[in-house]
């Protein structure tokens, strides 16, 4: 057993009382389905001596073990689905929460995106659930087999050692079909893995796909990776339909050479005919528990195969590292510094020795070429990303040794690609602190500028908002992400590129609310329109991942530096 499959194995632990009750109606189904082999030969012999009492015995008893047989397998059948539906639920709870927590770098880099994880948390996890079902087999099939050989051996033991030759053969041809099996099953589910995320792609970009068009493209697209995975999953039910036909073939050879071999002792009055039909009725039973543990052989690899992806996630070591000292967010905070601090993605390099001091209630802008290193530095503050080298300080503590969600609690975020929830704006609005009640919803909505617009929707603060807001604007859209922002009340506040969006109309609404949201507050604004960042106290010019200038608007274009140089490339732009 492989310490994959034990893993999984160990999963069902907790069920064990259910475990019990499941190998137990195992047991008694197999016994009492065994058994039913032998009383066909009691019964012909019990008819054939005329014994109408015996034979009204053995007919109840019959009945008796027909009820056992069935009441046994049903508690079985659904205790174990029952328990798989469990456990398979408990592993999507598992991954859900770990992709929570997972790096924001962990998901940048995962090769299939989004489409791939979802691909882990639904086929594989069907795959395992499948595989789960089949312990139930291994309760019941096994024993069932060896009582079935069993009667066989009680019947004429001669004749079942003389069968057991061709058994190494059957075994080690089993064997060789589930190694090829194995190779091709890792394959199918990358296949499908990369299959759902064009699906995926599809449903998120289809405004884009049905603008440029983009339709057939996407269609073929998907038709190429399912062509891959059927012809996949035909070598897969090649190779496992293979096996039917060839133990068939077997089988059906040995029940001619046991017809023969019966013919010969009948004539010879060594055997009776109960015996016969109670034999042959014994080898014909054992046929469907040798089918079940081929299939369930052919499960138990593309279990471990499922199981193994999601164990690489679930054993992922990508995650913001909690540090061993847990202190609180300082309360009377003054200073945020970045000592030192250096970034970069894979080998490229984003920040380079970034030294800078923020004091409290301070508005800091930053502004620069795309690349330039903007967003990282803002992200590395919520530790959403580490810093190579260097540290960050708040009053001097570095923000490792903050409590995570102290941390993030007391920083607020308003981006560009705003995420609203499947929910009420009521409930999105109050996702800013759920710690909070709701009262302050309506206030809040009123300092972001949206009531009056919310007041209009069809139920007001209850009405649902659609996947990701696709119910509203993207000027209404960030203003519930800007109430969303003030409810949460956190002393940090970033806005990275709050505006860019929107259109000029939009915009005016917007600012009005991020004006209310940044009083009071120490505000980190992004922004490609210097326009919106003229009455910052301070400007952070980034250029390669470097500061290259600092100061007031003013400053800076008397300087006819690099933030100059911008102000004059949008000022001609918009004059033009």
């Amino acid at each position: 057993m492989t310490p994959i499959f034990k893993r999984v194995l160990l999963e069902l632990k907790p069920h064990y009382k259910r475990l019990w009750i499941i190998g137990i109606t195992g047991v008694l189904y197999s016994v009492a389905y065994s058994r039913l082999a032998i009383i066909i030969k009691d019964l012909q012999e019990g008819l054939q001596s005329g014994n109408k009492i015996e034979f009204l015995q053995l007919t109840l008893f019959t009945l008796g073990l027909a009820i056992i047989i069935a009441g046994s397998r049903y508690v079985h059948i659904f205790l174990m689905n029952y328990v798989a539906e469990i456990v398979v639920t408990q592993y999507r709870l598992k991954l859900q929460k770990k992709f929570m927590h997972l790096s924001v770098g962990f998901h940048n880099d995962f090769v299939t995106g989004s489409g791939g994880l979802l691909s882990r948390i639904l086929n594989d996890i069907r795959v395992i659930q499948d595989g789960l079902r089949m312990v139930a087999d291994f309760f019941r099939e096994p024993l069932l087999a060896i009582l079935l050989l069993g009667n066989l051996f009680y019947l004429n033991w001669r004749l079942t050692l003389s069968l057991m030759v061709v058994l190494p053969f059957v075994l080690y041809f089993l064997r060789q079909i589930s190694r090829s099996l194995r190779k091709y099953v890792i394959l199918g589910q990358e296949n499908l893995e990369r299959i759902t995320l064009i699906i995926k792609e599809s449903l998120d970009g289809l405004r884009t796909i049905q603008s440029f068009n983009l339709e057939k493209r996407m269609a073929d697209k998907l038709t190429v990776e399912t062509d891959v995975y059927l012809d996949i999953r035909k070598k897969v039910h090649a190779r496992v339909e293979l096996m039917g036909p060839i133990t068939e073939f077997v089988a059906t050879c040995l029940i001619l050479f046991i017809f023969f071999h019966f013919s010969v002792e009948i004539s010879k009055g060594v055997t009776t005919v109960g015996a016969v039909l109670a034999y042959i009725t014994s080898l014909l039973m054992l046929n469907p528990p040798i089918k079940k543990l081929q299939e369930s052989y052919v499960r138990i690899q593309e279990t471990m195969v499922a199981a193994e992806r999601v164990y690489s996630i679930l054993d992922n070591n990508d995650v913001v590292i909690e540090h061993d000292v847990h202190n609180p967010f300082p309360t009377n905070w003054q200073t945020i510094e970045y000592k030192n601090v250096s970034f970069a993605y894979g080998n490229e390099q984003v920040l380079k020795n970034i030294n800078l001091t923020i004091r409290r209630g301070e508005q800091l802008a930053f502004v620069g070429e795309s690349g330039s290193g903007k967003s990282t530095l803002v992200n590395l503050l919520e530790r959403f990303f580490e810093p190579k080298s260097g540290s960050i300080l708040i009053d001097g503590i570095n923000i490792q040794e903050i409590d995570l969600k102290d941390l993030r609690k007391n920083i607020a975020l308003v981006s560009q690609d705003v995420f609203l929830f499947s929910d009420t704006i009521e409930n999105n609005i109050w996702a800013g602190d759920l710690a909070k009640t709701k009262d302050r919803v309506e206030e809040v909505s009123r300092s972001a500028n949206a009531h009056d617009f919310i007041n209009k929707t069809s139920k007001a603060y209850l009405s649902t908002v659609g996947d990701r807001g696709n119910l509203l604007s993207g000027g209404e859209k960030q203003r519930i992400s800007i109430a969303r922002a003030l409810f949460k009340d956190a002393p940090i506040l970033i806005m990275d590129e709050a505006t860019s969006a929107l259109d000029s109309s939009s915009e005016i609404e917007v600012q009005k609310g991020l004006e209310k949201l940044m009083q009071g507050r120490t505000s980190l604004v992004i922004a490609h329109r210097l326009s919106t960042v003229q009455a910052a106290d301070r400007i952070i010019v980034l250029k390669k991942g470097e500061i290259v200038e600092t100061g007031k608007h003013s400053d800076l274009l008397s300087q006819k530096g690099e933030y100059h140089r911008f102000f004059t490339l949008q000022t001609t732009a918009f004059l033009s």
